[in-house]
């Protein structure tokens, strides 16, 4: 950058936007304030490295784990071990633990779990507890460059503020232990952050140090998720960003040209270093980290997720989806800065540091805008942008700062200060009470955790699953040692066992919740992450047998479960034999020890009603109804034999209602679609039908129902074409 005296000779002079002029914060540092954010940085990297070693497993851990280790032997073979390729169905022939089971973990570039499983080979510590450590330390880096690059906008006051601000929100933090996708994403992105503006300041003569920082920093977040690459177009929003404020706001003159180089050089290398530690991305590190963005960013696994009472597939989640869960978990401290934030923003235009705070804003709701327009495949709240979280923390310290000069201008001193304390109260004390599981707090917009309870995902990530087996071997295994051998069963087993290293007297399996009454077990052992929400609302997923409870403020996250009676078992062994009354007689022998288990009492009725028993089917479903009437498969059986009784009204209501619950459950269009056949509702009974012809095992049956309407209508040419889809004889 130049200007040109009188005699026309270039001049060089230092830009407005200097490492001086962008480090200078709003008022000379103290000593008092540089050692408080020194003793913050401390104190929280112990308190952050002491929990680690409390929590649990979370759900993507053991996939990582066994990922990162492949890598380590793809380098340290020099490329020839090529089992980091091998797709899913070639990990189930090999009868090796499946940990690409999604079939897109080669995406991940995984330089975090590769430098899990290198320091692994040394730790002496448990090969998760390592990997929590490591966790930890990733989130405090995080927090570390939100802390610093506030410090560069605002002084070491907005900083401390930040350190604060970022460990006491519970979501963030419970994120931090166990989280080894998106909180090393986070820490790198951030620090990629940082080591840029730190870069643009120092022009127009930067060391190649500061060079390097930024394209290391930028490879490694691309090489721990591949959006990273959205890093290298930053520097080209970021140099306008600074040009327009600096041009036109601030009236200050700054050349475009003048940031060409460095955005060059760092996009490029940046890009380059993405594919140096991940196997995928070297075979072709020109294309492949694109493709890889491609695939993740069309994302085709579909999860149930728990969002305001029903369980939505993530695929079919509202816009409202992402907004609306960072706003119910996190704490109103946090919310209230990013308020203050947008009151002050345009107000802070004409600060040196204005367009430093304004890329920050632009990394904190650009990914977050495109995600939602994009209609992105997300779940698990919000923790798949957990990346931009740093940058919202510098933006709402600096509404913090902000209201606390305001006071100070205003004589009123403290004020600001002791009004932040007071917000930080409330998710301190969460913390505290509610260690480990921190990471299922919701605030009092939806009634903390208990309003969230049964409506929204409380700990999707199994954390406290741990407590759960933690008191299962300290309490119950004893009992059997080296004399029986007793069948544990788990909705999360592939977490469940890595807590058993040697359980030599324990046989563990898989268990659906739907199939606890069908499976043998002795105990079983269940998450509430894959329990319906009308048996989480009601309570219903809890037996009178259930031995122990992970829970929090009275809610359970985790269960023990004792097998009350094998009964059951003996009721569907009789079944397949098709001896029915033995099997009735075994499932009421059941229900005197489990008088609420639905599953069972509608399997009763079920018997009943195939047997003609109208009388009994009815008492039984009515038992079930009247514990649980929320549950789909209750409302069903009810919904059944309604048709049966020819109740056709109450039949439709109840399966409007399964269909309005789970849209895509194919047999509630059906038996819907017969109710509204039977009160003459031939029309809604034909789109119904044709709806739930896309189930195969019904459909001979709808085109059946089809093409009697159709001959009803007249238009026997299009009720023969029915008629032979569904392969129904037809008389010449």
């Amino acid at each position: 950058m130049s200007k040109t005296n009188k005699s026309n000779t270039p001049t060089p002079i230092e830009p407005t936007y200097t490492k001086e002029t962008i480090n200078t914060p709003l008022s000379t540092p103290k000593p008092l304030l540089t050692n408080l954010l020194l003793f913050s940085f401390i104190a929280v990297f112990v308190a952050m490295t002491a929990m680690s070693f409390f929590y649990g497993l979370s759900g993507d851990e053991v996939d990582m784990n066994e990922y990162g280790k492949t890598i380590l032997k793809y380098f340290t073979s020099f490329g020839s071990d090529q089992s980091v390729f091998r797709t899913s169905d070639e990990l189930n022939a090999a009868k090796v633990y499946n940990y690409n089971r999604d079939g897109v973990i080669q995406y991940y570039g995984g330089l975090f779990d590769l430098i899990c499983a290198l320091i692994n080979t040394i730790s002496p510590l448990d090969e998760y507890v390592t990997r929590h450590l490591l966790n930890a330390w990733a989130g405090f880096l995080a927090l570390f460059f939100a802390a610093k690059i506030t410090r560069k906008i605002l002084g070491e006051q907005a900083a401390i503020i930040a350190v604060w601000l970022m460990f006491l929100s519970p979501f963030f933090l419970g994120h931090a232990m166990n989280n080894p996708k998106d909180i090393p994403f986070a820490a790198t992105y951030i620090m990629s952050i940082y080591f840029m503006i730190r870069l643009f300041e120092r022009l127009p003569n930067p060391s190649k140090k500061d060079y390097l920082w930024v394209i290391l920093s930028i490879g490694a977040t691309i090489n721990i998720r591949v959006g990273g690459i959205l890093l290298i177009p930053y520097l080209a929003v970021f140099a306008g960003i600074l040009f327009i404020v600096k041009n036109y706001i601030q009236q200050e003159k700054v050349a475009l040209g003048t940031f060409v180089k460095p955005v060059l050089i760092t996009g490029v290398l940046g890009y380059l270093a993405g594919s140096l530690l991940w196997p995928y991305a070297l075979q072709n590190p020109f294309t492949n980290p694109l493709n890889a963005l491609s695939e993740m960013s069309n994302f085709k696994v579909n999860i149930r997720q728990l969002f305001e009472g029903a369980k939505i597939f993530s695929g079919e989640l509202p816009v409202s989806f992402l907004p609306k869960s960072f706003i119910i978990t996190n704490s109103l401290a946090i919310l209230s800065g990013l308020g203050l934030m947008l009151i002050f923003l345009w107000g802070f235009r004409k600060n040196k540091n204005a367009a430093v705070l304004y890329f920050i804003f632009f990394t904190a709701f650009f990914p977050l805008a495109y995600i939602i327009y994009s209609k992105s495949n997300v779940y698990h709240a919000w923790r798949h942008v957990l990346f931009i979280f740093p940058s919202i923390i510098v933006l709402t310290a600096f509404g913090w700062q902000r209201i606390i000069e305001m006071f100070e201008k205003m004589k009123v001193k403290l004020i600001g200060i002791a009004l932040l304390f007071f917000l930080l109260i409330e998710p301190a004390y969460f913390i505290a009470a509610t260690f480990p599981n921190t990471v299922t707090y919701h605030n009092q917009l939806v009634g903390g955790v208990k309003g969230a309870y049964g409506n929204y995902e409380v700990d999707y990530y199994y954390n406290s699953l741990k407590q759960c087996a933690d008191w299962f071997k300290k309490t119950e295994l004893p009992k059997y040692k080296n004399t029986d051998t007793i069948i544990v069963l788990s909705n999360a087993v592939h977490l469940l066992t890595k807590y058993f290293p040697e359980p030599n007297n324990v046989k563990f399996d898989y268990i659906r919740y739907s199939e606890r009454n069908s499976k043998m077990w002795d105990y079983v052992i269940f998450h509430i992450a894959l329990i319906p929400s009308e048996d989480i609302k009601s309570n219903a997923w809890l037996p009178a047998s259930t031995v122990y409870k992970a829970s929090i403020q009275g809610k359970t996250l985790c269960a023990v479960i004792k097998r009350p009676s094998y009964e059951d078992i003996k009721a569907y062994a009789f079944l397949q034999n098709n001896q029915i009354d033995s099997a009735l007689i075994c499932f009421n022998n059941y229900l005197l020890k489990d008088s609420s288990n639905t599953s069972v009492l509608n399997m009763v009725s079920n018997i009943y009603m195939q047997t003609d028993r109208m009388a009994e089917a009815e008492r039984y479903i009515n038992r079930s109804y009247k514990i649980d009437s929320s549950s789909m498969e209750t409302k069903q059986m009810k919904g059944i034999l309604c048709i049966q009784q020819r109740d056709f009204a109450n039949a439709q209501i109840l399966f409007s209602q399964i269909i309005s619950e789970s849209p895509q459950y194919a047999k509630a269009y059906f038996y819907l679609a017969i109710a509204q056949l039977n009160l003459g509702n031939d029309n809604q009974a034909l789109n119904n039908f044709n709806t739930a012809s896309q189930d195969e095992s019904i459909r001979g049956s709808c085109y059946k129902f089809m093409g009697d309407i159709y001959t009803k209508k007249g238009d026997t040419q299009q009720a023969m074409k029915l008629y032979q889809m569904a392969g129904v004889p037809i008389a010449q």
